[in-house]
């Protein structure tokens, strides 16, 4: 299966990932094609698997978790990817990150308060596959 796409179909992409609502009539008026084809395409560039699927983006502060914090995570050997796996299923991990160096892993985690990123950070630890943890809390941003 092949990743390539034509110049229509990024413009596609493109605009859907602005605005992933974007109606099939407004892209083909905004790309001058027909509905037809614009849905053809997208059907497509679903199939081939390019686009993933859609998803929703929510305002930061809606879950209202304003204690944020990096846990950086050195792994077991050959079981990172399962940790990984493990780690999702904790609600208030909100990324995972490989990294190089010292740590294998950084994962961000946000909480509605102190005791809910403790307990966070304890499911962390007791995930199989984690060897040592070291947590810093996110105080202010200072970009965005």
């Amino acid at each position: 299966m092949s990743d390539y796409i034509d110049s229509k179909g990024l413009a596609i992409v493109s605009l859907l990932q602005k605005d992933g609502r974007m109606s099939v009539q407004d892209m083909a008026q905004a790309l001058g094609l027909t509905r037809a084809t614009v849905s053809k395409r997208m059907d497509k560039l679903e199939t081939s698997g390019v686009i993933a699927g859609y998803t929703a983006v929510v305002r930061k502060d809606f879950f209202h978790k304003k204690i944020r914090g990096w846990v950086m995570i050195t792994a077991v050997p050959n079981k990172e990817e399962k940790a990984i796996v493990d780690m999702k299923l904790i609600p208030e991990v909100s990324k995972i990150y490989t990294t190089n160096g010292r740590w294998d892993l950084g994962v961000e985690i946000r909480a509605a308060d102190l005791e809910s990123f403790d307990a966070a950070l304890s499911k962390i630890r007791q995930v199989r596959g984690i060897e040592s943890t070291e947590t810093h809390l996110l105080l202010s941003s200072r970009i965005g």
